[in-house]
């Protein structure tokens, strides 16, 4: 079963109703995940009952060990695919959903940044170009997407942290 069908009605709504490249790339991201997670294609998704979706959705939230900024996202990319194909859910019910799970990685119940060692070790595993791009991002706190960069080089990044 395909999960994603390019030619889609729902997935046609969904993608091309976003401005933005950056966030028809993480909105697509997220709703794949999500669509893969339940083995479903959007549009029997979004055919299902409003009481089961909305039951599907909680549940993935509760139950998957992804961070409240993910899952923010993921219930955006979400909504907008609802919304878009004109399904109405209880948006408000579903963001109660929402909690951080716990990571070990936190101050004051959010990501912390990196610390001094760990900032040495990345750095001991990078060329200068990586070196120079971890330590932009690092030390200014600006999401990726922020750099031009190509895709390959910034998926070091990933692998090494």
């Amino acid at each position: 079963m395909q999960v994603i069908d390019e030619q889609d009605v729902t997935y046609y709504n969904f993608i091309n109703s976003l401005d933005s490249e950056y966030t028809k790339k993480y909105y697509k991201f997220c709703l794949e995940k999500f669509l893969n997670h339940y083995k479903i294609d959007l549009a029997s998704l979004l055919k299902l009952p409003e009481d089961q979706l909305t039951n599907l959705i909680i549940k993935y939230l509760v139950e998957t060990k992804i961070s409240k900024q993910y899952k923010n996202l993921l219930s955006a990319s979400l909504k907008h695919a609802c919304e878009i194909n004109d399904v109405m859910l209880n948006w408000k019910k579903i963001k109660k959903f929402i909690n951080s799970e716990k990571t070990g990685n936190e101050t004051n119940g959010r990501d912390r940044g990196y610390t001094h060692e760990e900032i040495l070790t990345i750095l001991s595993f990078c060329d200068q170009r990586i070196k120079i791009i971890f330590l932009i991002l690092a030390s200014t706190g600006i999401k990726m997407g922020a750099l031009r960069l190509s895709y390959n080089k910034i998926s070091i990044l990933y692998v090494i942290a």
